[in-house]
This record gives C-alpha cells, sequence and structure tokens, in this order.
C-alpha cells in the first residue's frame, strides 16, 4: 500500500491544496494526517473541510488539542494563544467537532503515526529526545516504524544495532532497509522550518520499504497577503517567506 502521510498545515489552505492536487496525481490507496490542520493559518475551516474530503485519517495535534483545553493553550506563548482563539472563531460547528473527536495515535500493520511523539503525545518534541529516551521507545517495540510531526523539520532517525543515528531528511528517495527501527519526522505542509518555504509531505510504500520526500511549490504570496488581512501576527506570514 503507498500512503501520503502529511502534517502541520496549519491553516495554509494554497500549501494543502498544491499537496492534495499532488496526491491526486499519484494515485495513493490511503492519506494520513498527522494533525495541526489548524492555528498560524488564515483558513483554518477551509483545511479541515479539506482534509476531510480528501478522507484522511487524522490524529490530534496540539493546536486542535488548544481548542478544547485552556491547559494547552496556556502552554503557548502569548501570541499562538491569541492566535488558537482568533482561530476557534473561525471554525464551524462541524469544523470543531471533527477537531474534537480525533484519536491521539494511529496503529496500522507494523507503523504507528502520531503528531508529537510516540505513543501518543500530541505536545512533546522529537528533538527534546534524548538518545536514551529513544532507546526505550525502541526497546518497548510497538512499531518498527513511527512517524510523527510538530517540529515542522523533516528528520529521520535509526536505530540500528542498538546504536541510534539522526540524519536530515531531504527532497527524493529513500530506501527504509528491513531489521532497522526508524523515527520519520514528516516536516510541515503549511509552515516548514527547515530552511525551504515549499510545502513537504511524504509517500510511504509499506511492500517496497521506499519513502519518497516530496518538495511541492505554492503561491506564498497569496497565503501570506491572507494572514495580514486577517490581522494575524507578521511573523506567521514572514515566516512562509
Amino acid at each position: 500500500m503507498r500512503r501520503g502521510i502529511l502534517s502541520d498545515i496549519h491553516g495554509n489552505l494554497e500549501a494543502f491544496d498544491a499537496v492534495k492536487s499532488d496526491i491526486e496525481r499519484h494515485s495513493l490507496d490511503e492519506v494520513i494526517c498527522l494533525g495541526d490542520m489548524v492555528g498560524y493559518g488564515p483558513d483554518p475551516d477551509e483545511v479541515v473541510r479539506g482534509v476531510r474530503n480528501l478522507q484522511c485519517q487524522t490524529v490530534l495535534g496540539n493546536h486542535e488539542t488548544a481548542l478544547f483545553s485552556e491547559k494547552a493553550r496556556n502552554r503557548m506563548n502569548f501570541q499562538a494563544k491569541e492566535n488558537s482563539v482568533m482561530t476557534q472563531q473561525l471554525l464551524s460547528t462541524e469544523s470543531l467537532a471533527y477537531c474534537g473527536n480525533l484519536p491521539l495515535s494511529l496503529h496500522l500493520q507494523d507503523a504507528w503515526f502520531v503528531h508529537g511523539y510516540p505513543p501518543d503525545s500530541a505536545s512533546i518534541y522529537l528533538f527534546n529526545q534524548s538518545d536514551a529516551k529513544l532507546q526505550e521507545l525502541f526497546a518497548a517495540a510497538r512499531a518498527s516504524l513511527y512517524f510523527v510531526g510538530h517540529t515542522h523539520d523533516l528528520q529521520l532517525i535509526t536505530h540500528q544495532q542498538g546504536q541510534i543515528r539522526r540524519s536530515r531528511l531531504t527532497e527524493g528517495r529513500i530506501a527504509l532497509e528491513k531489521g532497522n527501527a526508524y523515527i520519520v519526522n514528516v516536516g510541515s505542509v503549511g509552515q516548514p522550518r527547515d530552511g525551504g518555504n515549499r510545502a513537504k509531505y511524504v509517500i510511504w510504500d509499506d511492500l517496497t520499504g521506499e519513502m519518497e520526500i516530496r518538495f511541492i511549490p505554492y503561491d506564498i504570496k497569496k497565503t501570506m497577503n491572507k494572514i495580514y488581512a486577517r490581522g494575524f501576527p507578521a511573523i506567521y506570514a514572514e515566516r512562509l517567506a
């Protein structure tokens, strides 16, 4: 089965539509969204409806959690907290209900899908985990392959013969070798923070073990202008450029 795996769309409809068009050209069997459909970006409701129309299997992100939890919202910085309130007001009743019923994780075949960190955290960052913590995760053997988002930064962590190796993922194909275990951070569709401003997502073939990292261009200026027009903090637009 060939799966498209995307994360952190963050209300960026132009980026999402570009990725959606690319997904449709590849005729994938399934699409999985790792959460944070909303927050920062100007079109949260349109993005949530688009994810639903794409029939994604979706997990809960920390920005969806903040829509319903004051405790989760209070973990955010001041601008993000204010933006979460504004985002909530832009969401329809149907979109709020959808966000409020998302699972924390998915386990499909021998792969685990979660927004932040396995097994079920929407808020823990992968980059904060020591090698010892990663060893504990791999020793638990819930899966041999984990997909996460949250950091907006592409990364591959490999567990091979008891050793941890961290490496950056770049555009193109990579083979995941049998006998190893992996954590894949799929980057961000709507607000990448990896030094490049194209939308990022991953195609994974569970039969061949091959993974393709896709970099998709979109109309960034249009999204930036929408952010300004919403009255959202200018930094949310400037990050895109």
